[in-house]
């Protein structure tokens, strides 16, 4: 749909970023596919925000615009679209990283209407502002940590987002394609549990699994966590503050994980979580007080598929069956939790991670694609 009339507004208190929140939200707020985030969640992170995305100078900003149709009264003028407001047709939180070299700054949960010249428009406005700050170009869509849920959604549409993944109506990958240049290609991956090959446990001397606190991959367990991240070809490992942000994220819903080590020394982890993706899409996020008391009690309960969150063995003890074991407790956990599958990913395909699942009996589903923009 055409408009006319753009505004940007970059929010700077307590009640620009409420008003962003809710710009952002109803854009998809009618789409009956899309997998509200926590919105509790979400706005507490926007209002009180967090050392990482204060390290990144997040700041939102969205765009509005008069919707016009074709003219109907013959008189040859355009003519307005419902009532003369404004609608939001863009929003995004914009984030630069320092630690990057290439001068590239993130569109971190962007969201835009159906129409290339709102896409180019947003864009140069975001730009106008960077520039000063010596932006040279512009990544996105990615998650609220560039590591997480980054992407646009190229496939299966027909689908319900699994939790945590990236959704984007169909129209969306069309118009960044046609306005950005795609960077990235990742994929989903799903295992049957039923069909999963039974892995063989290793045989090594001194090792253990069992159940840890999270919360250790923001502290000792960082290098952990840096393993499940690699390899990456567009974002620099995560940091404790990073990786902080991300379990707040995460701990929303309720998790679950195992720590390998052998002689007390860590190598290996992996986390789980419900695939709470129905729940939230039935809450609406949670948004009003009785939805959020409802997702708040669902929760809790068991759900018919899984998400493995994350997963990692150190370098040095690959191939040694570390990471068999630690599939085994998912499977055990999906069993005891009467799943019939779990999802991984998004992986980016050759990586080490991606040819493991498909080792086990995954396939690959849902693709997403990581686009750039810059103006020259």
């Amino acid at each position: 749909m055409p408009y006319y009339n753009y505004s940007t507004i970059w929010p700077d208190d307590w009640w620009g970023r409420r008003s962003f929140l809710r710009a952002w939200w109803s854009l998809y707020a009618t789409d009956h596919r899309w997998v509200p985030p926590d919105y509790n969640t979400l706005a507490r992170l926007l209002q009180r925000g967090s050392p990482f995305l204060a390290r990144l100078s997040t700041q939102p900003v969205y765009m509005e615009a008069l919707p016009r149709r074709a003219p109907t009264t013959g008189q040859g003028t355009p003519a307005l679209a419902g009532a003369l407001f404004e609608e939001p047709v863009a929003a995004a939180l914009v984030q630069f990283d320092g630690r990057r070299r290439d001068s590239a700054a993130y569109l971190s949960l962007l969201r835009c209407g159906n129409d290339e010249e709102t896409l180019e428009r947003f864009l140069y406005k975001v730009f106008e502002t960077l520039a000063e700050a010596g932006c040279a170009r512009l990544i996105g869509p990615t998650g609220l940590t560039p590591l997480w849920q980054s992407g646009a959604l190229l496939t299966h549409f027909d689908r319900l987002p699994p939790l945590h993944t990236p959704y984007n109506p169909p129209y969306l990958a069309d118009v960044l394609a046609a306005v950005m240049r795609p960077v990235q290609e990742s994929s989903l991956f799903c295992l049957e549990v039923g069909n999963a090959v039974k892995p063989a446990l290793p045989n090594i001397a001194g090792f253990e699994v069992h159940p840890f606190d999270p919360a250790r991959l923001a502290t000792d367990l960082l290098p952990l966590l840096v393993e499940a991240f690699e390899p990456q070809t567009e974002f620099p490992a995560p940091d404790a503050g990073e990786a902080a942000l991300l379990l707040k994220w995460l701990q929303a819903y309720p998790l679950a994980g195992w720590l390998a080590q052998v002689d007390g020394a860590p190598v290996g982890f992996v986390l789980v979580q419900n695939d709470l993706a129905g729940v939230m899409r039935q809450s609406r996020g949670g948004r009003l007080l009785p939805w959020r008391w409802y997702a708040a009690w669902r929760k809790r309960h068991p759900t018919s598929s899984g998400r493995l969150l994350l997963g990692a063995v150190t370098a040095d003890w690959r191939g040694r069956g570390i990471g068999r074991s630690l599939l085994q407790k998912v499977l055990d956990h999906a069993r005891a939790a009467a799943w019939r599958s779990v999802t991984c990913g998004p992986l980016l395909p050759g990586s080490p991670a991606a040819a493991f699942w498909t080792a086990h009996g995954a396939h690959a589903e849902q693709r997403y694609q990581i686009f750039e923009w810059s103006p020259w």
